[in-house]
Parts: structure tokens; C-alpha cells; sequence
């Protein structure tokens, strides 16, 4: 983000991907890379390192969003399904809080296939996901 540069137009915003520490959210996706596909396991559990690597990453984009004088909209976030469960709903938890507290807009991604918060077989909210993402400041 250091060398964008947009042009002066206030209709303009910033927009960013978050998918860090991309061994878990990306563990078990077979278009990864060889590694990552091979990955298992790996949970995230909000650690104080954890949350400050999340942080930290948010922070550069709020940064960079104050001294352009721009919004920043996260536009893109998720953990793909072969993560375990309760760090995918951690983890999202803590990225929805995180940007809130920033100002940050946001979206999920995606409704219901590999990073779903939807299972679109049975037809109902993977609660955990759902609910890190629609009362995310709850702990």
C-alpha cells in the first residue's frame, strides 16, 4: 500500500484482501500451492502474537486510509473449510472486530461454497461462522 497512489477523486476508496496467516486460511485448498494443499489442522486461536499480527496488518491499512484521507473497505476475508471450525469462527470473529474498531467496512467471502458462512447441502448457517460474523463484538 505504501506506493499506491490514486488519483484525486473523493469518490475513490481503498479496498484490501485479508486471508493472514495464509497457512490457515488457505490450509487444504487444492489450487494453493503444493505446500499449503498438503497443510492440516492449523488452528488460530487469538493469541496475544496472534492478535497482534492482525492487528498490525489492519493498522497499515488504517494508516495508509488517514494520511490519503480515504475509507477503507475490506473487501474480501474468509477461511476455507478444511481449517477447524472453532478457529474459523475465531479467527473471523477477531478480523470483523478488529476492522470495525477501525472504521473499516467490510464483506465476507464467500456465501456458500468453501469459505461459506452457508452450507447450501443442509440448507442452514454454519452458526459459528454467523455468528462471528453478525455479533462479532461478542466474545
Amino acid at each position: 500500500m505504501s506506493k499506491l497512489k490514486l488519483p484525486d477523486d473523493d469518490n475513490l476508496i481503498l479496498t484490501v484482501h485479508y486471508y493472514s496467516p495464509f497457512d490457515f486460511t488457505h490450509q487444504g485448498a487444492d489450487w494453493a500451492d503444493a505446500r499449503v494443499r498438503k497443510l492440516s489442522g492449523i488452528a488460530w486461536e487469538g493469541t496475544d502474537a496472534q492478535m497482534a499480527a492482525l492487528r498490525k496488518d489492519l493498522d497499515a491499512a488504517a494508516k495508509w486510509a488517514k494520511d490519503n484521507k480515504r475509507p477503507v473497505y475490506l473487501g474480501e476475508f474468509g477461511s476455507y473449510e478444511k481449517a477447524p471450525m472453532a478457529s474459523r469462527a475465531t479467527w473471523t470473529r477477531a478480523v470483523v472486530r478488529e476492522a470495525e474498531k477501525r472504521g473499516f467496512s467490510w464483506a465476507y467471502w464467500e456465501f456458500g461454497s468453501g469459505f461459506g458462512a452457508y452450507d447450501r447441502e443442509k440448507k442452514e448457517w454454519r452458526q459459528p461462522l454467523l455468528k462471528a460474523l453478525v455479533a462479532a463484538e461478542e466474545k
